[in-house]
Protein backbone atom coordinates (compact mmCIF):
# COMPACT_ATOMS: atom_id res chain seq x y z
CA UNK A 1 0.00 0.00 0.00
CA UNK A 2 1.24 3.31 -1.07
CA UNK A 3 1.85 6.05 2.03
CA UNK A 4 -0.83 8.89 1.85
CA UNK A 5 0.79 11.73 0.01
CA UNK A 6 0.32 14.36 3.23
CA UNK A 7 3.17 11.92 5.14
CA UNK A 8 5.25 12.17 2.28
CA UNK A 9 5.48 15.79 2.48
CA UNK A 10 5.69 15.72 5.92
CA UNK A 11 8.91 13.38 6.04
CA UNK A 12 10.28 15.88 3.15
CA UNK A 13 9.51 18.95 5.37
CA UNK A 14 11.14 17.28 8.33
CA UNK A 15 13.79 16.86 6.30
CA UNK A 16 14.19 20.08 4.82
CA UNK A 17 14.40 21.28 8.58
CA UNK A 18 17.45 18.89 9.04
CA UNK A 19 19.18 19.98 6.34
CA UNK A 20 19.28 23.69 6.59
CA UNK A 21 20.00 23.06 10.19
CA UNK A 22 23.27 21.06 9.55
CA UNK A 23 24.22 23.93 6.66
CA UNK A 24 24.38 25.98 9.20
CA UNK A 25 25.55 24.11 11.70
CA UNK A 26 28.35 23.49 9.34
CA UNK A 27 29.05 27.12 8.84
CA UNK A 28 29.44 27.74 11.79
CA UNK A 29 32.63 26.20 12.26
CA UNK A 30 33.92 27.17 8.68
CA UNK A 31 35.17 31.16 8.08
CA UNK A 32 33.14 33.88 8.32
CA UNK A 33 35.68 36.62 7.46
CA UNK A 34 39.70 36.97 7.40
CA UNK A 35 39.71 33.39 8.57
CA UNK A 36 37.98 33.80 11.51
CA UNK A 37 34.55 31.38 12.17
CA UNK A 38 31.36 32.03 14.45
CA UNK A 39 33.06 29.08 16.45
CA UNK A 40 36.29 31.56 17.26
CA UNK A 41 34.36 34.53 17.89
CA UNK A 42 33.63 32.94 21.43
CA UNK A 43 37.22 33.90 22.56
CA UNK A 44 36.47 37.75 21.51
CA UNK A 45 32.45 38.06 22.80
CA UNK A 46 30.43 36.77 25.36
CA UNK A 47 31.31 32.67 24.63
CA UNK A 48 27.80 31.75 25.70
CA UNK A 49 25.89 33.90 23.14
CA UNK A 50 27.98 31.85 20.56
CA UNK A 51 27.33 28.41 22.08
CA UNK A 52 23.40 29.28 21.66
CA UNK A 53 23.49 30.44 17.98
CA UNK A 54 25.73 27.18 17.66
CA UNK A 55 22.86 24.72 19.57
CA UNK A 56 19.56 27.03 17.83
CA UNK A 57 21.48 25.14 14.51
CA UNK A 58 21.72 21.69 16.31
CA UNK A 59 18.47 21.31 17.53
CA UNK A 60 16.04 21.83 13.91
CA UNK A 61 19.20 19.03 13.02
CA UNK A 62 18.11 16.70 15.74
CA UNK A 63 15.22 16.86 16.18
CA UNK A 64 14.09 16.71 12.26
CA UNK A 65 16.68 13.46 12.28
CA UNK A 66 15.42 11.98 14.58
CA UNK A 67 12.90 8.75 13.52
CA UNK A 68 10.59 9.26 16.90
CA UNK A 69 9.54 12.53 16.67
CA UNK A 70 6.80 14.03 13.85
CA UNK A 71 7.09 16.29 11.64
CA UNK A 72 5.32 18.82 13.85
CA UNK A 73 7.88 18.95 16.15
CA UNK A 74 10.80 19.60 13.71
CA UNK A 75 8.67 22.44 12.16
CA UNK A 76 8.35 23.98 15.75
CA UNK A 77 11.91 23.36 16.58
CA UNK A 78 12.66 25.00 13.72
CA UNK A 79 10.36 27.70 14.01
CA UNK A 80 12.28 28.24 17.56
CA UNK A 81 15.40 27.78 16.68
CA UNK A 82 15.27 29.78 13.15
CA UNK A 83 13.23 32.89 14.54
CA UNK A 84 15.54 32.82 16.94
CA UNK A 85 18.53 33.32 14.70
CA UNK A 86 16.64 35.01 12.22
CA UNK A 87 16.07 37.44 15.42
CA UNK A 88 19.66 37.52 16.91
CA UNK A 89 20.78 38.59 12.69
CA UNK A 90 17.70 40.84 12.29
CA UNK A 91 18.38 42.14 8.62
CA UNK A 92 22.17 41.42 8.66
CA UNK A 93 21.39 38.24 7.34
CA UNK A 94 21.70 39.87 4.39
CA UNK A 95 25.22 41.14 4.56
CA UNK A 96 25.90 37.18 5.93
CA UNK A 97 24.73 36.16 2.32
CA UNK A 98 26.61 39.39 0.27
CA UNK A 99 29.35 40.03 1.98
CA UNK A 100 30.95 36.88 4.27
CA UNK A 101 32.99 34.04 3.05
CA UNK A 102 31.53 30.76 3.17
CA UNK A 103 30.68 30.26 6.77
CA UNK A 104 28.14 33.31 6.62
CA UNK A 105 26.72 32.38 3.58
CA UNK A 106 25.86 28.82 4.51
CA UNK A 107 24.27 30.26 7.75
CA UNK A 108 22.31 33.30 6.42
CA UNK A 109 20.49 30.19 3.87
CA UNK A 110 19.94 27.98 6.41
CA UNK A 111 18.20 30.91 8.88
CA UNK A 112 15.98 32.47 5.95
CA UNK A 113 15.74 28.73 4.70
CA UNK A 114 14.87 26.65 7.81
CA UNK A 115 12.55 29.32 8.79
CA UNK A 116 10.26 29.56 5.44
CA UNK A 117 10.73 25.44 5.78
CA UNK A 118 9.51 25.52 8.99
CA UNK A 119 6.55 27.65 8.37
CA UNK A 120 5.54 25.82 5.22
CA UNK A 121 5.59 22.65 7.71
CA UNK A 122 3.50 24.48 10.27
CA UNK A 123 0.84 25.17 7.63
CA UNK A 124 0.90 21.63 5.70
CA UNK A 125 -2.75 19.77 6.15
CA UNK A 126 -2.89 16.71 8.59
Amino acid sequence: MRPVATARLDQQMKRSIALFGLLGLVGCFLPLAYGLSLFDLRHFSQGWSVYLMIGAFALPTIVGASRTETSGAAAAAGLVSFGYLAYKFGVDIFDLLLHTSIGGIMMGVAIIGGLASSLMALNTKR
